[in-house]
């Protein structure tokens, strides 16, 4: 993979040990929300918490409560354009900063997917990519993997079905190729076996998580049991939750091996470290698009408990 210079995976240790100019979380519902920030808040200089519009429920006064007590700068009630140019306004400010700018040094930067739905996960790499074009920096992206919980009941048909973002909408070179999907799996109950049918995919693969935390395997293989039970058994990969930078290069394996004879469509659903490691390839493959499929208004809010396990991946560009 001609990337992998740019990539490096991130110890527990490291998540105890690094600094950084800048800490970017988000400030949402979930219990797990306040995790990664109470290992590195203390070691970045700025920090933000940025916001949502919706779903001011479980978790989220409490969390409120501890970002200002430890110092973040909290951005709250922000629609999906009002966080774009929000955050994009960080970064700017952070790269004309004295300290960065002055020394022309390498700013630091820490990101906490953990909580963030997948859009604005998106539009934070696509910032990145566009900051890159002209400051230097390094990023550290952060997942606090969920504490085990039994799948919520099935919430129904998937109602939204689309690339993800725009940013990551990729370009069909010739729209009469047939069509490939590359799956991650999750525990949602035929979510992945619709979203083929919908796109009518020649053919799929499924990339099933080995996770830290074991209760989760037979969960996510209940869910997709008829999925699998129809591929073939070189169609089903399975990848470490634990190793992104590996992870990563096996996507980009399969990407390749089939770019020049399909149309590819990435859909990761699962953990959303494994949608970040989906962002990265696009970054490399621009003719592949990343979906995503939602029930949509049938989701509930559902708190999320942090576990004791830490995933990261330093991107230099």
């Amino acid at each position: 993979m001609n990337s992998e210079r740019l990539l490096h995976n991130l110890s527990i240790t490291e998540l105890a040990s690094n600094s950084y100019d800048l800490l970017v979380v988000a400030y949402g519902f979930e219990s797990r929300g306040t995790a990664i920030a109470r290992e590195i808040g203390e070691q970045s200089k700025r920090r933000i918490a940025f916001g949502f519009d919706h779903n001011r429920v479980a978790a989220f006064e409490e969390n409120g409560r501890w970002f200002k007590k430890n110092g973040f700068v909290t951005v709250p009630d922000l629609s999906r354009k009002a966080f774009s140019d929000s955050l994009e306004s960080v970064f700017r400010e952070l790269f004309d900063s004295e300290d960065i700018a002055a020394i022309n040094s390498t700013a630091r930067i820490a990101v906490d997917i953990s909580c963030f739905d997948r859009q604005r996960i998106a539009e934070i790499v696509g910032v990145l990519r566009r900051c890159s074009l002209s400051h230097n920096f390094s990023t550290d992206f952060w997942y606090c993997v969920a504490a085990f919980e039994p799948p919520a009941p099935s919430v129904g048909r998937n109602e939204i079905a689309g690339p993800v973002h725009r940013l990551f909408a990729g370009r069909f070179t010739d729209p009469g190729r047939p069509l490939a999907m590359i799956a991650g799996l999750g525990y949602e109950i035929g979510k992945v076996m619709g979203a083929a049918e919908y796109l009518q995919a020649s053919r799929v693969i499924a990339l099933f998580p080995e996770s830290p935390i074991p209760e989760y395997e037979p969960q996510v293989a209940r869910a997709n049991k008829l999925l699998v039970d129809d591929l073939a058994a070189r169609d089903i990969i399975r990848y470490p939750l634990s190793d992104l930078k590996r992870t990563i290069a096996t996507l980009d394996s399969i990407v390749r091996g089939l770019e020049d004879t399909h149309n590819i469509v990435l859909l990761p659903e699962g953990p959303k470290a494994f949608f970040l490691a989906s962002l990265l390839v696009q970054t490399l493959h621009p003719q592949a698009s990343v979906w995503r499929v939602s029930s949509g208004s049938a989701i509930r809010p559902r708190d999320v408990h942090a576990s004791s396990h830490f995933v990261g991946l330093r991107w230099q560009l």
